[in-house]
């Protein structure tokens, strides 16, 4: 999407994220921006407004994987975590593992086979392990239950850190709106947009653990954007090795 050609949508949603954001939140906009010339975002897109096995296929032996069970144990639901004050709720999690899932259907179209699992899981355990390096490094050990309990109490009103990860979820939805021509919920957006927006909380609530620090910043969120556009734009043989 050219700035020639940008809608208004678009251009309200950027100028909106950038307010809050800042100049280092640019890159990360500009990139959205480009999603659409992205074949597997495309797919992503469409795929997303069906029901989900339609795409996801049989997942069942994914969250039966390590790090999936011990998420589902340390992680409450939704009305558990808002009475408990935790900030991370188990199906903004799964939201992200889902997301991935989607990411791999992106690029393959694959609805069956163990191969397509195993990506999925490796690229689940880079980006919660490395965040925006997830290329460049190979997941550690798989963090046991204790590790949820402790991400899930990452705070998130900090350097106005989650109102832009909202904003950056708005300038998300516009530009898949003129991919699929779809007019978004105004509070729930869409599907896509929701997993792009949880994933990238996930992984800056985990950028911030891995710091030692009780509380994501715009720096985190910034990271966890550009982690998650970049799987975007990254074929799944490109984790292999």
């Amino acid at each position: 999407m050219s700035p020639t050609t940008v809608s208004a949508a678009v251009a309200d949603a950027r100028a909106a994220f950038l307010e809050l954001g800042g100049r280092e939140a640019t890159t990360v906009a500009a990139t959205i921006e480009a999603l659409p010339g992205v074949a597997a975002f495309t797919v992503m897109a469409t795929a997303s407004q069906a029901a989900r096995p339609q795409w996801a296929g049989l997942v069942d032996d994914l969250f039966e994987r390590p790090l999936l069970k011990h998420a589902k144990s340390g992680l409450r639901n939704a009305l558990m975590s808002t009475l408990t004050g935790d900030t991370l709720y188990r199906n903004v999690f799964f939201s992200f593992a889902d997301a991935v899932i989607l990411w791999h259907y992106g690029y393959t179209q694959q609805r069956t086979g163990t191969g397509r699992l195993d990506a999925a899981y490796d690229a689940i355990r880079r980006l919660l392990d490395s965040g925006e390096r997830f290329l460049e490094q190979p997941p550690g050990p798989e963090p046991e239950v204790d590790f949820f309990h402790r991400l899930r109490r990452i705070r998130l009103t900090r350097d106005n850190a989650y109102p832009s990860l909202r904003r950056a979820g708005r300038l998300i939805g516009a530009v898949e709106a003129e991919v699929t021509s779809e007019k978004l919920h105004p509070v729930r957006g869409s599907i896509l947009t929701s997993y792009m927006t949880f994933s990238a909380q996930v992984i800056a609530m985990a950028r911030a653990l891995r710091d030692q620090r009780d509380a994501i910043r715009r720096e985190d969120v910034i990271a966890g954007l550009t982690a998650v556009t970049t799987l975007v734009r990254t074929p799944p043989s490109a984790l292999h090795g």
